[in-house]
């Protein structure tokens, strides 16, 4: 990748001016990631807001059996390539692969799948990744997954709910009422760019670089070590209200977050409801 390509990533990523992007990437030998914590802790990318944006064009489906749901992201290079009739449907012959093959460990490794799309790729004239994908099984009992597919086909996301009634078991008559809360907090994932269900599932690694980017940040404005250190709880707080799902301010509702959002959704119906998983491509 030729310099002014990385310039003008890196400029994609963080919002940061041309000259700040060259200087960067001069002091970080051109690595792509580490300029971008780089231009964090000078104060000159907001990173959170562009956490999550995809690249590279490409194209995701959702579908589903009733009992089981697949996700799965083609990558491309152009968007023409992604709106083509072959590309849209390699990518629902990916969805119904997976469908009908439910043993599968990894599908991005799976060699029939693989020996489908490399029959294919060749007619676009363009490098075709396929690095994504997941199929979940709806669980016996009161459980319910459902999803969100954005109108672009660019974005989705899926969530996964567990129900459960204090007295007689209303699942059936509420399952309606829930599925389309399931789908409006897939809806949230994707329009917030959620990265992670609960904060137990944030990595240790990406607490700490957000602990050192702050400091880094409050270093350069004077703070002192002690009010640095009084801050940084605050600061991981404010971040997991921007990646964490269950803790964004929720869109039906800001005064919110969405755990108390569903909560309070889930009183109206009579229910506990308790988000088991989430995934956002």
């Amino acid at each position: 990748m030729s310099t002014l390509e990385l310039i003008k990533n890196l400029r994609e990523k963080t919002g940061a001016g041309m000259n700040d992007c060259k200087k960067a990437l001069a002091e970080c030998g051109n690595d792509i990631e580490q300029s971008i914590v780089y231009l964090r802790k000078k104060g000159l990318a907001d990173m959170q807001k562009r956490a999550g944006r995809e690249t590279k064009e490409g194209r995701v489906s959702v579908k589903t059996d009733g009992k089981n749901y697949a996700m799965a992201y083609l990558g491309c290079e152009t968007d023409f390539v992604a709106k083509t009739p072959d590309f849209i449907a390699l990518v629902e012959k990916i969805t119904d692969y997976m469908l009908a093959n439910p043993k599968v460990t990894d599908y991005t490794k799976d060699e029939a799948l693989t020996k489908i799309i490399q029959e294919v790729a060749p007619k676009f004239g363009e490098n075709i990744s396929f690095n994504k994908a997941v199929r979940w099984e709806v669980p016996q009992g009161c459980a319910v997954i459902n999803h969100y597919l954005h109108s672009d086909d660019k974005k989705a996301a899926m969530v996964q709910f567990e129900v459960a009634a204090a007295g007689e078991c209303k699942c059936a008559q509420n399952k309606p009422a829930v599925m389309e809360l399931a789908k409006s907090i897939a809806m949230q994932g994707v329009g917030m760019v959620a990265q992670y269900l609960n904060e137990a599932d944030v990595p240790a690694d990406v607490i700490e670089k957000e602990k050192d980017i702050a400091t880094a940040q409050a270093k350069s404005e004077g703070k002192p070590d002690a009010a640095i250190e009084k801050m940084l709880p605050g600061r991981i707080q404010k971040f997991f209200k921007d990646v964490v799902l269950l803790d964004q301010p929720s869109m039906k509702d800001s005064k919110m977050s969405v755990k108390e959002y569903i909560d309070s959704a889930a009183k109206t119906l009579d229910v506990t409801i308790k988000v088991t998983k989430f995934v956002r491509f």
